[in-house]
């Protein structure tokens, strides 16, 4: 049985997510390593004998920046199979090894299990995030193995939607969106990769919002605790509820975020560690 959802397949085939309009520039963004900074607490835990896998790994960037860094023994899967070829190529010009394979997570069967899985901002586009959250808990992490994942935040993610929605009501066309768009993350030159995050951001056809209470408790039922999360920056953290009742505070953060005019996309991560 699969949760995959092909429209957004399809979504995605047109024009993938986080893809540069040279491939030299998304080689060099390879070289400086940049995903890899905001993850703090993933980066403490690998090392050069970690066998890790990210699960939708889109055009590459991520498996490669952690392979190139730690020497690790890096797999990727994407449904997508326009990105995988992408990121074979990619890597391939820059000397590197991850295993990369078009694969429908639902179905994905690896030989053994690893010592990390990643997945950042892709299981709340299946038609079932909480499967998916089980799935890779299940499936891909093994005894004493960590889980880091990255999920659109419910409390968080929900001003930057409605200012969206709130626009496109009000009869804005998709450039006037891209404008407004542009103008709140206005980091980002290239046109392509620009274009690639407005219609990730604003026109994707289907995403869930989720709260790391609800995750937690999910990753609890297939044996993984919580070790770090986004939420309070990866500090130490004394219980669970204390967490639970900050994550609420998002949502004041993200309206501001837009008052402000700044970019917001109410995202957030967390580290489990399974028994």
């Amino acid at each position: 049985m699969t949760f995959a959802n092909e429209q957004v397949l399809e979504f995605y085939k047109e024009l993938p997510f986080n893809i540069f309009g040279s491939t030299e520039e998304h080689k060099e963004f390879i070289r400086s390593g940049a995903s890899l900074k905001p993850h703090t607490a993933l980066l403490e835990i690998i090392n050069k004998q970690s066998r890790v896998l990210e699960v939708g790994c889109g055009v590459g960037r991520f498996s490669a920046q952690i392979e190139d860094r730690f020497g690790a023994s890096v797999t990727a899967i994407d449904f997508n199979p326009v990105v995988i070829e992408y990121a074979k190529e990619a890597a391939k010009s820059l000397g590197l090894n991850v295993k990369y394979e078009a694969a429908d997570l639902f179905r994905f069967e690896p030989q053994e299990k690893f010592d990390i899985c990643v997945s950042l901002g892709v299981l709340h586009h299946t038609n079932n995030c909480v499967a998916a959250v089980q799935r890779c808990l299940d499936s891909y992490v093994k005894a004493d193995g960590f889980f880091y994942l990255g999920l659109y935040h419910l409390y968080g993610r929900r001003p930057f939607l409605q200012h969206f929605a709130d626009m496109s009501a009000s009869g804005a066309s998709e450039e006037e969106l891209l404008s407004e768009y542009a103008r709140l993350d206005n980091g980002k030159t290239d046109q392509t990769y620009l274009r690639s995050w407005f219609r990730d951001q604003v026109l994707h056809p289907h995403e869930t919002q989720h709260t790391l209470k609800e995750i937690t408790e999910v990753c609890a039922k297939s044996g993984a605790r919580l070790v770090s999360t986004s939420i309070n920056q990866f500090k130490r953290f004394d219980s669970e509820s204390e967490l639970f009742e900050r994550e609420i505070e998002y949502e004041e953060v993200s309206k501001q975020r837009i008052v402000e005019g700044k970019y917001f996309p109410g995202f957030f991560t967390a580290l489990y560690q399974k028994n």
